[in-house]
């Protein structure tokens, strides 16, 4: 063949499950961006995803950076010892961001029953986390 190849990662999650999601942007980075060179963490965020993660809750990270950016992303997440978690990344380059979160988180909560136990983000996060 031509030797391409595909990653690809699948999360069977039971109904009911409880998550805390974190919005990656703003929440984790001094700065509002993990673009660049390496931002410095927020004091304390990875104390705080350990925490729910030691309490039994699947961590879910969102951002409304589009997937072309899902290696620098999740490169940046193991560099600064994040635990592991699922990543929700938007479809392509769009100035909806917040749409892609809510629908997201609302597609999580309708069609696959998780229960969203805690949500943190940046103050633009606070009208998609009250939207669902």
């Amino acid at each position: 063949g031509d030797h391409t190849s595909v990653d690809f990662y699948l999360a069977v999650v039971p109904p009911r499950t409880e998550v805390v999601v974190f919005s990656v942007d703003g929440s984790f980075t001094a700065s509002v961006s993990v673009t660049g060179r390496d931002p410095k963490v927020r004091a304390g965020a990875v104390d705080i995803v350990r925490h729910w993660q030691e309490l039994g809750y699947l961590i879910i990270y969102i951002t409304g950076r589009p997937d072309m950016q899902q290696g620098r992303v999740l490169s940046w997440l193991s560099q600064h010892n994040f635990p592991h978690g699922l990543v929700s990344f938007a479809d392509g380059l769009s100035p909806g961001f917040l749409g892609h979160k809510a629908s997201y988180l609302k597609s999580l909560i309708q069609d696959h029953g998780v229960v969203i136990h805690a949500a943190y983000g940046s103050n633009k996060d606070v009208s998609v986390y009250t939207s669902v």
